[in-house]
């Protein structure tokens, strides 16, 4: 298979990608990339290798030896570059929330059907360890149907903010910007959620964020089955196990964490998580969690597969933000879109 070449939008957490310029059997490598700062492509050019880089993204967007294109620029910007990568027939890797707009989202959802271009919403939840452990328990049936599900993105994001300042002059939506992870995790779970009602509050804690940083979504699934996603943005000197917590409780047996325990077995069972994909830590980020995306996008556009995450998994992430928030501004439960 000839390697695919990749161009970076965003040298945010985009800048993992750059580790795939180290590996010289990748199946894909980091070609182009286009971001403001020309100090950063100073550095990405010279260290990297990257031969073309740019300070504007459709100069990127017009370079044949780039295939595919990754996403990693504000929240807000999602919906432009993704849209623009495919009207320009490139494949697309978009970092989490997909978009913050339902018109975004149907925008999206078009296009891919339209051009028949490989689209992945790379959630890298999906890619940590002690949830790929999870799902290796669910997959294997010992969690049964799941009954209630209950997932929290704890973070304090003060230090995140000193770095990438957009967040509160913006601002940032944490809801979608952390909680599309929580929120796609729990759907991965147990399937789409019909219904939300939520609640949230501004902590203070957060210097100058004029919105809402802490979150409480009660869902109930298409399924039947209940669920809570807690996103708590100022979370000071919060435990590590607070963060990406996961609880399960299904009709053979109840996960917490790496802990589980099944129906008529005494013993509880321990779930071996795997090392990271990148044990070296080069790029701090997510950078191990997104190149098993990168490697997973080589293969489904080679045998012609569905991504997973899809556009339509994306989608249906960031309706369940906006319907939390019409929620939150009404007082009542709202009905989540899932019809994309």
């Amino acid at each position: 298979m000839s390697t695919l070449g990749l161009g970076i939008i965003g040298l945010g957490v985009g800048k993992g990608a750059l580790l795939l310029n180290q590996k010289s059997d990748s199946p894909i490598q980091v070609r182009a990339v286009a971001d403001k700062d020309s100090e950063r492509l100073k550095l990405v050019h010279e260290d990297y290798g990257v031969g073309f880089v740019t300070r504007d993204y459709n100069e990127l967007l017009s370079r044949s030896e780039v295939d595919v294109v990754g996403v990693f620029t504000p929240d807000h910007l999602h919906g432009e570059h993704a849209a623009a990568a495919l009207e320009a027939g490139k494949h697309v890797i978009c970092t989490k929330p997909m978009v913050t707009t339902m018109a975004d989202c149907e925008r999206l959802v078009h296009l891919v059907d339209r051009t028949g271009l490989k689209f992945v919403a790379a959630m890298t939840w999906r890619h940590l360890p002690k949830i790929l452990a999870a799902r290796r328990a669910f997959d294997e049936g010992k969690i049964g149907k799941v009954t209630l599900i209950d997932t929290g993105y704890v973070h304090d994001i003060r230090r995140v903010c000193q770095i990438t300042p957009w967040r509160v002059t913006t601002p940032q939506d944490f809801l979608l910007g952390g909680g599309a992870h929580a929120i796609d995790c729990v759907r991965w779970f147990a399937g789409d959620i019909d219904t939300v009602h939520a609640f949230a509050l501004n902590s203070g804690v957060i210097p100058s964020y004029p919105i809402e940083d802490t979150w409480i979504l009660n869902l109930k699934f298409a399924s039947g089955a209940l669920g809570r996603v807690s996103v708590i943005c100022s979370a000071v000197n919060s435990p590590p196990e607070a963060h990406q917590r996961l609880v399960i409780y299904g009709t053979k047996g109840t996960l917490t964490g790496l802990d589980l325990g099944m129906d008529g077995v005494f013993e509880r069972e321990t779930l071996n998580a795997d090392q990271p994909a990148n044990k070296e830590r080069l790029i701090e980020g997510h950078a191990n969690e997104l190149l098993r995306y990168f490697y997973k996008m080589a293969h489904w556009i080679v045998a012609d597969e569905e991504p997973s995450p899809s556009v339509r998994d994306g989608a249906r992430v960031v309706a369940v933000a906006l319907a939390a928030q019409e929620s939150l501004s009404t007082g009542r439960p709202v009905k989540v879109c899932n019809n994309f």
